[in-house]
């Protein structure tokens, strides 16, 4: 069932139940609150953020509730224009289907308790049923990455432990979507969008194709993925190191265990098979020699080096069994 305002279930929801205010002092709290602040609004620029309806009546401290914290100005102090830009963030997000049958109350994360979690058991409701929902946390919140959350499914009344994402930054967002693709075993037809929301260091070329190679897509789904992060990752860290030296490069590239290399020298001296990498995107052609192997006979994925015109990202231009050398 899709979530209020149609489409498919969000994404990503706020865990109210984090944002833990006790023993911070004013500056600590409102350093803390412009951190989170920026962080949901780069959020909001890319995605939709949803929270709960009454996130504002969960506990902060012992004895105060969020309301009477960024809405009254109560203790403890944080500074104005830092609980006044969370409010106007907040109130910005759409709320989450508050009539989600199945959706726990109640949820334990990492073995400790949280009553009245409504985004938390939204996210394990959610996971649960296969579309993961990632969890924005207050930066002094519990761990990071994929954590169990356990919550009572139906009326067995036995607790059922899923793992869920938290992340306090949006730099968490690469992990995230390429978790995805074994987690929601992402088929074919959906991989290219979800690789660019995996890979936004990286331009993929519209012609990509998995029936260019040599076996199925499910064969080399996973590796592909693999030489998607060594390539956003590390290829122009190493070419900016080395100077754009080849053997060193490549040197450099061979410890995330993937075979990486340009064309050789003899392959080079001949225009016509050189312009077997040039692949058009944008108006733009782009040759595309560098390439990841799978075997050595076989299934090659060929991209670019740094481009400028790119704004400095590498262009995912060619998925292939082999092209003549």
């Amino acid at each position: 069932m899709p979530d209020a305002g149609g489409g498919e279930p969000y994404r990503f929801v706020v865990d109210e139940t984090s944002f833990d205010f006790r023993e911070l002092t004013e500056q600590h709290l409102t350093d803390l609150l412009d951190n989170f602040n920026d962080s949901l609004e780069e959020l909001q620029e890319g995605y939709k953020v949803a929270r709960s309806q009454s996130w504002y009546e969960v506990d902060c401290t012992d004895e105060r509730k969020l309301y009477d914290v960024l809405y009254e100005g109560g203790t403890p102090k944080v500074g104005r224009d830092a609980r006044l830009r969370t409010v106007r963030l907040m109130d910005k997000c759409p709320s989450w289907d508050t009539e989600l049958s199945g959706r726990p109350g109640r949820v334990e994360v990492e073995g400790e308790a949280k009553e009245e979690a409504g985004s938390l058991g939204y996210a394990w409701y959610r996971t649960r049923h296969g579309h993961h929902t990632a969890c924005v946390v207050f930066p002094v919140a519990h761990g990071r990455g994929w954590q169990p959350v356990s919550a009572v499914e139906g009326a067995s009344g036995e607790p059922v432990a899923v793992e869920v994402f938290f992340l306090a930054e949006p730099a968490a967002l690469t992990d995230f979507w390429r978790s995805l693709f074994l987690r929601e075993d992402v088929a074919e037809p959906d991989f290219l969008d979800r690789a660019r929301e995996a890979f936004p260091g990286l331009v993929l070329a519209d012609s990509l194709s998995f029936r260019k190679f040599d076996g199925t897509y499910r064969e080399l789904r996973d590796w592909v993925v693999d030489v998607l992060s060594v390539v956003q990752d590390h290829f122009a860290d190493a070419v900016r190191k080395h100077a754009g030296k080849p053997n060193d490069v490549q040197a450099e590239l061979g410890r995330h265990g993937l075979t990486l290399s340009p064309e050789s020298p003899k392959t080079h001296k001949n225009k016509k098979i050189m312009r077997q990498r040039d692949v058009k995107h944008d108006d733009e052609t782009y040759r595309c020699e560098w390439h990841a192997k799978k075997e050595g006979h076989r299934n090659r994925v060929h991209f670019s080096l740094p481009e400028q015109r790119l704004g400095g990202r590498v262009l995912i231009g060619i998925f292939v069994d082999h092209l003549d050398t």
